[in-house]
Parts: C-alpha cells; structure tokens; sequence
C-alpha cells in the first residue's frame, strides 16, 4: 500500500489562478493575479462591440496601442470591454501586453 505525501506547508501547494472574465485556469502570476486569459484576448471589444487588439508600439515590447480589427484604425484608449466586463490594456512589465478587468 502507497501513501500520497501530504503536507500542510501553504507554499508546497501549487497556487491556482483563473481568469476574471470566463473563469478559466490560468498559469500563476504574482505581479497579474487578475489577468485575462488567451481565449478572452481574441473577444476585446469598444464600448459599442467593435473588435479591438492591443499591441506593442516598439519591437522590443515597450508601449501599448490598440486598434480596431476591421480596418486597422487606430483605438484611441486602453479600456475595452470582455463579456461585459470592463477592462484595461497596459504594457507588461517584461513586454509584451496584459489585460485586466477595472477595478
């Protein structure tokens, strides 16, 4: 007969985190505890439900743009909107771009 080790250390134990907007799983973040996940990113929306993305300005991940899908105008704010739930783009602390709901 095998035993499961058990242990009641809080940081043995794998720390879970899921998305604001589906409640999906997300890999852990201690810097982004409320960030959206891949699948939500692809529903940004304006106000109004057009579609937007966010980018980085600079190629090596420095600022934050939007702009509309369907003719590549440029969207002028960083909060959008994700299933009803209003959000806000920035720029990552390493690069890249996080989303995360308005608090």
């Amino acid at each position: 007969m095998t035993r499961k080790y058990q242990t009641h250390n809080a940081k043995e134990h794998k720390k879970q985190q899921h998305c604001p907007t589906c409640n999906r799983y997300v890999k852990h973040n201690e810097r982004y505890p409320d960030y959206v996940c891949n699948k939500c990113i692809e529903i940004v929306t304006d106000k109004a439900g057009n579609p937007i993305i966010f980018y980085n300005i600079t190629n090596d991940g420095h600022g934050c743009q939007g702009k509309y899908v369907e003719g590549g105008k440029i969207y002028r704010s960083s909060h959008c909107f994700i299933n009803g739930v209003k959000c806000f783009a920035d720029e990552a602390y390493f690069g890249g771009i996080v989303i995360r709901p308005q608090k």
